[in-house]
């Protein structure tokens, strides 16, 4: 199971940016109790059998010096356009939610339907499952320490995009195994006119050491949920400056009251390659 929670850290970090970033006008944020926290839907239907999950939690108060609060005891399950069903279970880890079936898996063109139930409220969403372009080959370059950029092993992407369709992609990468994030900034993606038909050598940014295995997983995803991460990023990012937008939650694709998040559905490919040892 490749499911990876940093959508719960993201929303942490977009709280203190609201609650801390106006500086023309003074808010009054109801920071004194928890009466109404946001649901937190993480959700992922993938071609590849053990990578669909959902997970849920809860908006923590600010004041409340506890761990991420688990939205335990949801009713959950994913739908596509011909009616079969597919019930999302809860594991032994609180507020992950797992395919009943083991050998669950998303189809590309199929349309999915998400259903949650959750103390009395309902949420949903529908995404489209769209096909992703092939990882031709993966190159590890070791490169010198300059301005902007430290000395070490970095990831290097070679594929073709096609240009006929407008596509939205989602990149993962692992070092032995684990995943290669820290924070917001860590979130790589890009709309198909920023990488071009000819992907002649993308460089990811995560240093790696010799011995290294690294994978890479290229994930398709659809404009909704690449708003998202872009508006994400955007919050994320914000100073608080003069010159900065006012900070805003970002837009969702699931529909429902006091909801973040966001629901999605990919095709997933990947490589592996291994950092040469000195």
């Amino acid at each position: 199971m490749k499911n990876i929670s940093f959508i719960y850290k993201a929303f942490i970090l977009l709280f203190l940016v609201i609650t801390f970033s106006s500086c023309e006008e003074v808010i009054d944020l109801p920071l004194e109790g928890a009466d109404s926290p946001a649901l937190i839907v993480e959700a992922e239907v993938v071609d590849v059998v053990g990578y669909s999950f959902v997970r849920l939690g809860e908006t923590l108060d600010y004041y409340q010096p506890t761990d991420e609060p688990k939205a335990s005891g949801a009713t959950v399950s994913v739908t596509d356009q011909n009616g079969n069903q597919m019930n999302f279970l809860e594991s032994e880890e609180l507020g992950l939610y797992l395919p009943q079936d083991v050998e669950y898996k998303g189809v590309v063109g199929n349309t999915y339907s998400l259903k949650i139930e959750y103390q009395g409220k309902e949420f949903t969403s529908e995404s489209k499952l769209f096909r992703v372009s092939n990882i031709d080959s993966l190159q590890i370059r070791f490169q010198e320490e300059k301005r902007f950029r430290d000395e070490g092993y970095y990831l290097y992407f070679y594929g073709k995009e096609p240009q006929d369709t407008r596509d939205f992609y989602f990149w993962r990468n692992y070092r032995n195994d684990t995943l290669n994030y820290e924070d917001v900034g860590d979130l790589i993606f890009a709309n198909d006119q920023a990488i071009g038909e000819n992907i002649d050598g993308i460089q990811f940014p995560f240093i790696y050491n010799a011995g290294d295995t690294v994978r890479l997983e290229m994930y398709s995803i659809t404009e909704e949920t690449y708003d998202f991460y872009n508006d994400l990023t955007t919050v994320a990012s914000n100073d608080g400056g003069l010159f900065s937008p006012p900070p805003v939650n970002p837009r969702t694709n699931i529909t429902g009251t006091n909801v973040l998040g966001v629901f999605m559905t990919s095709s997933m490919v990947s490589e592996t390659i291994f950092v040469p040892r000195e």
